[in-house]
């Protein structure tokens, strides 16, 4: 029996070392096909769209007026009137992410009549990549204000059309950070 337990012992030892260089030869087909990923993947992202990502690339959208609407709400006491705009601004973001537009905050001008200034606007649109964003404003010019828009108001109701004028600066948020653009825009 002593003889016959030392014969199994060999026999299992030599099974042993003829499976083991198959483990050997998979282990080394494994690190090499590792080795490979991680080269593919570090030529890929070097070549890929990352470039694109760079905070160099990102550019002022374009700025449309598209629409104007303006409500008179004129009550008693004559204080209390206001006119409220209604704005609709089309922004064209050419970049290659989207942004975020965080607030505005602008001047206003009719007929080249300064009406409001240091408006703040918080807005929370996304602009889509390559893509066009509506932006709606809304702003109200008070009594005090009615003074300077008395002769604005009068071409109006004389079927002239008034031309707006909105200066001012656009926040959004980007992949990189908050960034500020200066906006300019005409109505036509």
């Amino acid at each position: 029996m002593a003889g016959g337990g030392l014969r199994d012992e060999k026999q299992r030892a030599s099974g042993l070392q003829k499976r083991h260089p198959v483990t050997k030869r998979s282990l080394v087909f494994a690190t090499l096909l590792t080795a490979a990923c991680i080269v593919l993947s570090a030529i890929t992202l070097t070549f890929s769209g990352c470039r694109s990502l760079m905070p160099a690339n990102i550019v002022n959208p374009s700025y449309t007026l598209r629409s104007v609407i303006p409500h008179v709400a004129i009550a008693l006491p004559l204080s209390a009137s206001a006119i409220d705009f209604d704005f609709t601004i089309v922004v064209d973001n050419p970049n290659p992410v989207g942004l975020n537009l965080e607030w505005l905050d602008f001047d206003l001008a009719i007929n080249d009549t300064p009406i409001l200034s240091s408006v703040r606007a918080e807005q929370g649109v996304h602009i889509p990549a390559h893509g066009f964003g509506d932006v709606h404003l809304r702003t109200r010019a008070g009594y005090k204000n009615f003074k300077a828009l008395f002769h604005e108001i009068a071409d109006m109701v004389q079927g002239n059309r008034a031309r707006y004028r909105i200066e001012g600066n656009a926040y959004y948020r980007t992949p990189f950070g908050l960034k500020r653009y200066p906006m300019t825009l005409y109505s036509r």
